[in-house]
């Protein structure tokens, strides 16, 4: 669902090395980042179905669990995180009544305008004017 591209765009890649690297070698620990990558994406699908080809808004939302995930297990939990995570679950709450879209092609057929459209029928305003 996300890759370390997605991941080294919010946090730098030493900052990733140094969140992963349990056993001090100072490399990527490849087992930990998918763990941690793994426990954002069952939070995010105790809201809704993961699906195959997600909006950039879920990627983001896993992105910045995964993120949390790590620093929760090296004990660098931020405070400001907690209220960034009740408007995470906010999105995902919004994605499982199907108000925020959670596929791209979801978001394609997502009428945009809010307009009333006429299939070309004039408006009969006899009796209003």
């Amino acid at each position: 669902m996300i890759t370390l591209d997605d991941l080294t765009k919010e946090i730098s890649q030493k900052e990733l090395v140094a969140l992963t690297d349990l056993n001090a070698s100072g490399k990527l620990n490849q087992e930990v980042l998918d763990d941690a990558i793994c426990d954002a994406i069952s939070f995010v699908g105790s809201f809704i179905s993961i699906p195959a080809n997600p909006t950039p808004l879920l990627k983001q939302i896993v992105v910045e669990l995964t993120i949390f995930e790590l620093r929760k297990r090296n004990e660098l939990t931020q405070e400001s995180f907690k209220e960034r995570l009740k408007e995470i679950e906010s999105y995902l709450q919004k994605m499982a009544n199907k108000k925020i879209p959670t596929t791209i092609e979801e978001s394609k057929k997502t009428n945009t305008t809010y307009r009333f459209k006429h299939k070309n029928k004039k408006l009969n305003l006899k009796g209003y004017l």
